[in-house]
């Protein structure tokens, strides 16, 4: 739950820092939302990417096998040394990409 609000936060910061504040209550919602999801995207591209080759399929095995959010963040927090740098990077980067396109 605090990583979702950490990451809404997130979201309106960059909302602000767009200009985009002034937009209809309705079309502001879908653009926090889509947002959101880009994120979440780009944060679990880095982190897949992040994980030792030998270790993604079991990762695949879980995912399939419907492992719970718990489950599959201490095997992550297990195989991965540097989350919160990778996290903060991702976010970093996606930042910059909506900002500025680069």
């Amino acid at each position: 739950m605090q990583e979702a609000l950490t990451l809404e936060s997130f979201v309106d910061k960059l909302i602000v820092e767009k200009g985009l504040s002034n937009l209809e209550p309705d079309v502001l919602e879908q653009v926090k939302k889509d947002l959101i999801v880009r994120a979440e995207q780009r944060i679990n591209a880095e982190i897949i990417a992040a994980l030792p080759p030998e270790k993604l399929e079991e990762f695949e095995q879980m995912l399939s096998k419907g492992a719970g959010d718990e489950e599959k963040q201490l095997f992550l927090s297990q195989h991965i040394s540097d989350m919160p740098t990778i996290v903060a990077s991702a976010l970093m980067q996606f930042r910059n990409t909506y900002l500025i396109g680069a």
